[in-house]
């Protein structure tokens, strides 16, 4: 009889074990991209206009390197121009690779472009689409602004 209550005690104590592990490992934080604070502006220019647009980004991989005090992010974002006419520009695109001495918390991404005056007045929206390299999740966001 007691050998069986051991072998139950055993039992039992392997799946506190492994109901703990479970746990631990589940509620551990993976990064996950996430877009914020879209802007657009336009300017009036005598040729056309200049449009002025950026994004926060938060939650991206960081990876700390081995033997090297420093956190490396790798981001990729394009940006399109969504005109009236249901045309769509890409107007924009890049990597950010960057390194810093510390974790950040949000990067902000700009985007700086002239269109000529073959662009008709109207209402137009610009989308970021930021990919982070290190932990493959990518967000989208949009943001409207007026030709006039």
């Amino acid at each position: 009889m007691p050998f069986i209550l051991r072998k139950k005690q055993m039992k039992n104590k392997i799946l506190i074990v492994f109901l703990s592990a479970l746990a631990i490992f589940s509620c551990s934080e993976k990064p996950k991209t996430i877009l914020f604070n879209s802007e657009a502006f336009a300017f009036s220019m005598d040729d056309g206009w200049e449009i002025n647009a950026s994004v926060n980004v938060k939650g991206f991989a960081q990876i700390e390197k081995d033997n090297i005090d420093l956190f490396f992010s790798n981001l990729y974002y394009i940006v399109n121009l969504y005109a009236p006419q249901d045309t769509i520009y890409r107007v924009d695109y890049g990597s950010i690779i960057d390194s810093t001495k510390e974790e950040i918390l949000d990067k902000q991404i700009e985007s700086q472009l002239e269109l000529d005056n073959g662009f008709s007045k109207g209402n137009y929206k610009i989308e970021f689409i930021v990919e982070d390299k290190y932990s493959n999740t990518k967000d989208t966001i949009s943001t409207k602004f007026v030709l006039e």
